[in-house]
């Protein structure tokens, strides 16, 4: 009879999976964020990363983690642990770090894919957070120390003038 073994599957968002992160909590020394999956299957979390926009901070999600569909996940950091709990679906609850991570004033907590593409951002308390740079979509970096937030590259459109959009439709 042959042995299994359990292989780690790092992933991209699945087709069909929908990942969102639902609030960021910060309240004095308990803090948390709290995701669901609304979609139709499970995601494997190995090599997913939450950050924290503003303080540069990372979690990485366990990797025998996967996000079943209808599932909460609740990512705790701070002195205090949580014990909300909600019976009608599947939750989990994850230490992060008994640290603070969140900034008291605004923030942006980041969802990161094993491929380092942004799948969700949530801001507190407002949408604007940081200037104009902070509404650009994110790409996560592994490197040596660890990782690092890139602004995702502008793509390039390409303007065309009346007098080039006559000579390409031969009209005047």
């Amino acid at each position: 009879m042959s042995k299994r073994n359990s292989q780690i599957i790092c992933a991209g968002l699945l087709r069909g999976a929908k990942l969102k992160i639902k609030t960021v909590e910060n309240n004095g020394l308990q803090e948390s964020v709290t995701l669901t999956n609304k979609g139709t299957v499970a995601q494997p979390m190995s090599g997913w990363v939450l950050a924290s926009l503003r303080g540069q901070v990372f979690y990485s999600f366990p990797d025998d983690l996967i996000f079943e569909q209808n599932m909460v996940v609740v990512v705790q950091s701070g002195q205090n642990e949580s014990k909300d709990q909600n019976d009608q679906c599947i939750w989990i609850n994850l230490l992060w770090t008994i640290n603070q991570v969140w900034n008291n004033h605004s923030d942006t907590a980041i969802l990161f894919d094993a491929n380092g593409l942004e799948i969700d951002r949530h801001s507190y308390p407002h949408v604007r957070v940081m200037g104009s740079s902070a509404n650009r979509r994110k790409i996560l970096k592994r490197n040596e120390d660890g990782f690092e937030i890139f602004n995702e590259p502008l793509r390039r459109v390409k303007i065309v003038t009346r007098k080039q959009h006559g000579a390409i439709t031969g009209q005047p």
